[in-house]
């Protein structure tokens, strides 16, 4: 991948997330036990979870201003994904058994009822999506598998096999395509064809376990997180391989949560560093590292280079990398960091001496306005879920507890 370093992106871009920030509303404390997952509900003040200690619960705002559950559905084994559909009231569980169960919830989710299940898998079901217009109920595991069924029978109609456990899944109904991340950090693009899945692409660029994904179908656009603490986004529509890194984070994703219209991605991480993401941004594509043995500034050799060292009778030195050109340098060469968001840089990163002397020598080729909005939630997140018709935020932090956020300012 080459990148553009003189490459400036469009003022407008880069004004559009303005000075908005998330706004605290409210917390949910108590809960019994971790919380696996969660759906943030739009006609209705609440949440619904699933839980470590078997149960789902729909939790609603009472007059008194306390969310308090108005139903509590213990099941037989523990449920680690969910999916839910609020205009047929459908609710999909993935269990750590290999079941998936299908629920309804009444209008005024006073009550709950099991319409079926199915053994879809032979290990936990990590991630479960359905499509109405497909018809087709698809679910990923960590017995390696993707399998869709038929929404009106129940019935499989095909399954797919990939080299590692599945850790998460999206579908886009309009090309019937399947986007699976795995433990290895590898993105599945399956085609979906009746009974058999053809594989488009796969997409290796995360270094540790695909955590989270979003698809814009609008824009084509998918976007990955990573127990590396890496976003990524790729450019499916585009068809021309192109990612961009979006570096905004320490420790590894937890979520990864898309408001689609107004262009917007929310990443957020163990230790409650939450980003909001111009989705709208002109952005760069990272430069691919360059694999010298030798520093290509100043020509000192790498540790391993024995020979070299050897010769000049010198102890070799540490590689880095410099990331808005890609150089491999020594340490003295690369001592540097800055921000570079046209780039994905929103924390400071490590540059060589050339890209620095051109920033400094340059500064309106670079422009270093902030294409993300960052903010601390103060509590390590396991999930979370958006709403952006509604601005709102559910975050479930370690604690067990669920914090809602309004950030409508900043779609």
């Amino acid at each position: 991948m080459a990148a553009t370093i003189n490459e400036r992106p469009c003022s407008s871009a880069a004004s559009s997330l303005g000075d908005g920030k998330p706004e605290f509303i409210q917390k949910i404390e108590n809960q019994i036990a971790r919380i696996n997952a969660i759906y943030l509900l739009q006609k209705e003040d609440g949440v619904i979870t699933i839980s470590e200690d078997r149960a789902i619960r729909v939790l609603l705002k009472r007059d008194s201003g306390q969310f308090w559950p108005s139903i509590v559905e213990f099941l037989t084994s523990v449920p680690l994904s969910v999916y839910y559909d609020e205009d047929t009231l459908s609710l999909l569980v993935g269990m750590v058994n290999g079941t998936v169960y299908e629920y309804t919830i009444a209008a005024d989710f006073n009550s709950i009822q099991q319409n079926r299940h199915w053994e879809a898998h032979t290990m936990g079901v990590t991630g479960v999506v359905s499509s109405n217009s497909a018809r087709m109920i698809f679910s990923c595991s960590k017995d390696k598998t993707i399998v869709w069924h038929c929404a009106d029978t129940s019935v499989k109609i095909g399954s797919y096999l990939v080299d590692s456990l599945c850790t998460t899944i999206k579908f886009d109904p309009e090309s019937k395509i399947c986007f699976v991340g795995d433990y290895n950090g590898n993105i599945y693009v399956l085609r979906i064809v009746g009974n058999s899945g053809q594989q488009i692409s796969k997409l290796s660029a995360h270094t540790a376990a695909i955590t989270s994904l979003a698809w814009d179908s609008k824009r084509g656009q998918l976007y990955s997180g990573g127990a590396d603490s890496l976003v990524i986004a790729w450019d499916i529509a585009g068809q021309k391989g192109n990612c961009y890194e979006l570096n905004g984070h320490d420790s590894k994703i937890s979520a990864l949560v898309l408001a689609e219209n107004p262009a917007r991605l929310f990443s957020v991480d163990e230790s409650g560093h939450l980003v909001c993401w111009d989705l709208k941004a002109k952005r760069i594509m990272a430069p691919g590292w360059h694999d010298h043995d030798r520093c290509e500034l100043c020509d000192v050799p790498f540790f391993w280079n024995v020979k070299l060292c050897w010769d000049r009778k010198t102890v070799g030195v540490r590689r880095h990398h410099c990331r808005t050109c890609g150089h491999s340098v020594c340490g003295n060469c690369c001592s540097h960091f800055t921000t570079f968001p046209a780039m994905g840089f929103e924390k400071k990163t490590r540059i060589c001496n050339t890209c620095h002397s051109k920033m400094q020598q340059y500064p309106d080729q670079f422009d270093l306005t902030p294409l993300a909005v960052q903010c601390e939630l103060n509590k390590g997140i396991a999930t979370m879920c958006l709403h952006e018709d509604t601005g709102k935020l559910a975050a479930v932090s370690f604690d067990r507890s669920i914090m809602l956020w309004d950030v409508s300012k900043l779609l």
